[in-house]
């Protein structure tokens, strides 16, 4: 887990976010880019194939003047599971959004077809961004 204090440093989110995938990817292979969304925090998520055979799975968010960065990394023949329950474990308070509700809601209209959709604990289905495909496979 990495928190990279940014407040003050006039950055815009997409740089901040691009700038740490392209960071990240330098050993390996981006395998998955798609936002990624907790509770009402906005970033993206990535899996990286490592040149030596490691998987990667890292989640990244720009909020409250900080980025927030999750990565899980096993070596070849490392358990998927792992990965994706140490990586899934980072919460933010459910308050807190890094995004407005105009935008909340432009994200919202660009997945029509999941309206009324419920997720597995019942509520609506929110998309994690505008290009998040589960929309994509719904339209």
């Amino acid at each position: 887990m990495t928190v990279a204090e940014l407040a003050g440093t006039n950055l815009d989110e997409s740089a901040v976010i691009g700038h740490a995938i392209k960071t990240l990817s330098e050993s390996g292979t981006v395998k998955i880019n798609i936002p990624a969304r907790i509770y009402r925090t906005y970033g993206r998520h990535i899996t990286i194939e490592g040149a030596d055979g490691s998987r990667s799975m890292v989640s990244m968010f720009d909020i409250t003047g900080r980025l927030y960065l999750i990565e899980a990394k096993v070596p070849r023949g490392g358990s998927e599971f792992e990965l994706t329950r140490f990586q899934q474990s980072l919460v933010f308070d459910r308050e807190i959004s890094n995004r407005s509700p105009e935008e909340v809601r432009a994200i919202r209209e660009a997945c029509p077809g999941l309206a009324g959709v419920l997720n597995a604990a019942g509520f609506p289905f929110n998309p994690a961004g505008l290009d998040d495909p589960r929309c994509q496979t719904r339209r």
